[in-house]
């Protein structure tokens, strides 16, 4: 292990306790710095902070809405021209705060109230691509160049410091005001500078991924307004790791202006996230449902339409539901999210081999999407066909690029109810192999191995896999 990720991984043990992260904000940090930070060294070091995070943040946790913001993320990565988009990993916090971050290694974290700021797809989109600028260009690497330049004893208040900002603002700028100075200030002084840099490559990233380049400026003016409307009188938390005025704004609109304009997306999917992600985090379903009755009394539309269908299922008003399942139906039939929505329908109106059926035909005219490999794997299981649930999540496995490393974990359940016991600690480990823990992984194959028989060809297979999984674990250390 290096000296910066020594350094991190002690402050993280402190700094990122239960209670201080529900209010983190993770600061972007310098430069391209190659010399600073490898790019294997970074996205090591970027599954130590990611580990944290989902031990200790409210992740949004639902099929459907990660492969929506999964698909947007890995667009705009492409975009960039500097990734091949699987090297990134965005996830949804649930948290009614304006917010949003980029870590080392590609892992970029959005708020549930940064994303109800941002009223069309293009918006959401800038933010993103604002984040993964941070990322291609290597911002946080300079950060870390700062630590190894400095003393010992600097490096660690740096880093300290850093840390210490993830889990309070006020708390990280307490420690570097009480004694680490001139170089700890340095690093907040590129974190400022590179935001501009990071606007510019954002909207270059956004006119290549075919939104509207002038969407970014748009974000910033949202949340502008939203600051302006916080009565508590404090900048939201976005705006305080990402400073913004009037002249961020201008040159914004100056450099979208220069582009070619992109026509607007049709909107359906943002709508259709929006609205399965408010259903799934609000507090009152009731003020939400008679919100979206208003709306779509007005004009009805496929957002408050799907929020009042799964509401209506959530209930168990089926025929409610299916009366707004109809009025979807006739604005987009054909939506993947929609044909789920109805799949869920005819499984809680007792209709569950129909619901087979029509998974069975969405998985070949989807092919990959987990969200209905997933739904498919539970109605199986549910029905006891126990076997033909395992062989849909492995030909998924087998078939699909990338994976949803979830489906590992769903095999792992399906086959220790077939009792095979060495096959679920296989599937674990390799669940845990792909969220980077690698020592839990390596403990599930030495569970493996107690189950299968000396000298066998399972027993050589998971020996194998055991010594390449210490080797990795060696070489993190």
């Amino acid at each position: 292990m290096t000296l910066v990720t020594a350094l991190v991984c002690a402050a993280l043990a402190g700094a990122l306790a239960p209670a201080a992260i529900a209010q983190q904000n993770l600061p972007q940090m310098g430069e391209p710095a190659d010399s600073a930070l490898s790019p294997i060294e970074e996205r090591r070091l970027g599954a130590e902070f990611m580990r944290q995070i989902r031990a200790q943040l409210p992740l949004v946790r639902d099929t459907q809405l990660d492969e929506y913001i999964q698909a947007l993320g890995t667009r705009l990565a492409l975009a960039s021209g500097k990734s091949d988009g699987r090297g990134f990993t965005f996830f949804i916090i649930d948290s009614p705060e304006v917010n949003a971050f980029a870590i080392p290694g590609g892992y970029v974290g959005i708020y549930v109230g940064l994303i109800d700021v941002m009223a069309r797809e293009e918006q959401l989109a800038g933010v993103v691509a604002h984040e993964v600028a941070h990322v291609t260009q290597r911002h946080h690497a300079r950060a870390f160049q700062t630590g190894k330049n400095a003393s010992l004893g600097t490096a660690a208040a740096v880093l300290a410091a850093i840390v210490i900002g993830v889990a309070s603002p006020e708390a990280g700028q307490a420690a570097l005001a009480a004694g680490l100075a001139a170089s700890q200030q340095r690093a907040i002084n590129f974190t400022r500078s590179n935001e501009i840099e990071a606007d510019r490559i954002g909207i270059e990233i956004l006119a290549n991924a075919g939104f509207d380049p002038s969407a970014m400026a748009e974000s910033f003016g949202n949340l502008r307004r939203r600051n302006n409307l916080n009565t508590a009188g404090l900048n939201l938390e976005y705006l305080r790791t990402h400073p913004l005025d009037d002249n961020r704004i201008a040159e914004a609109a100056d450099r979208a202006a220069a582009l070619p304009r992109q026509d607007a997306t049709d909107g359906v999917d943002y709508d259709l996230f929006r609205a399965r992600l408010d259903v799934l985090t609000t507090d009152d379903q009731g003020a939400l449902e008679r919100a979206a009755k208003a709306r779509n009394a007005r004009r009805a539309n496929p957002g408050d339409t799907y929020t009042l269908a799964l509401l209506a299922l959530g209930s168990n008003r089926l025929d409610t539901a299916r009366q707004h399942l109809d009025a979807l139906n006739d604005m987009h039939e054909e939506h993947p999210s929609v044909a789920l929505l109805d799949v869920q329908w005819l499984a809680q109106s007792g209709a569950r081999s129909a619901a087979l059926e029509r998974l069975a035909e969405l998985d070949a005219l989807y092919p990959g999407r987990y969200s209905i490999v997933e739904q498919r794997s539970e109605l199986l299981i549910e029905a006891r066909r126990l076997a033909e649930s395992r062989d849909v999540l492995l030909r998924y496995l087998r078939d699909a690029a990338p994976i949803d490393p979830d489906a590992w974990r769903a095999l792992a359940n399906v086959r220790q109810r077939l009792g095979d016991s060495a096959g679920s600690h296989e599937a674990l480990a390799r669940w845990f192999e792909a969220l980077d823990e690698l020592e839990r992984a390596e403990s599930q194959l030495q569970l493996a191995l107690r189950h299968v028989p000396i000298g066998s060809q399972d027993e050589l297979r998971l020996q194998a896999s055991l010594n390449g999984m210490r080797t990795r674990i060696t070489q993190q250390q």
